[in-house]
């Protein structure tokens, strides 16, 4: 978790996500993605990956739209996913020098895969 506020991060980590008892997400594809051929160099592809997405304890099936490019010997895929908060029973903490916390976050991602 990242904001431009590293007291708040830290905040949100610890009463909100509780990292401590939940300090990993994980994704698990459950469908193949199809990518007919690979790109050319530098060209950039879109597709889904369909599969379950656990967080805070809690597991739901998503759709992350990716988007992929092959850069020389590498191919690197990026994608993000909107994280409501409630649907993985993650309760907005409060204090009194927190103003406000939206209900919903951005999980991004960045994946690269080498020969």
């Amino acid at each position: 978790m990242k904001s431009d506020d590293s007291r708040r991060d830290n905040f949100m980590q610890r009463a909100g996500l509780q990292t401590q008892q939940f300090p990993t997400a994980k994704f698990t594809l459950t469908q193949p993605i199809a990518i007919a051929s690979l790109p050319a160099e530098g060209q950039k592809v879109k597709f889904d990956a369909t599969g379950d997405f656990t967080l805070h304890g809690v597991t739901k099936q998503v759709t992350i739209p990716l988007e992929g490019a092959r850069q020389g010997g590498t191919v690197v895929v990026a994608g993000s996913l909107e994280i409501v908060l409630a649907d993985y029973a993650i309760t907005k903490p409060t204090a009194p020098s927190v103003l406000s916390i939206e209900d919903k976050g951005q999980m991004e991602f960045q994946l690269q895969f080498r020969k």
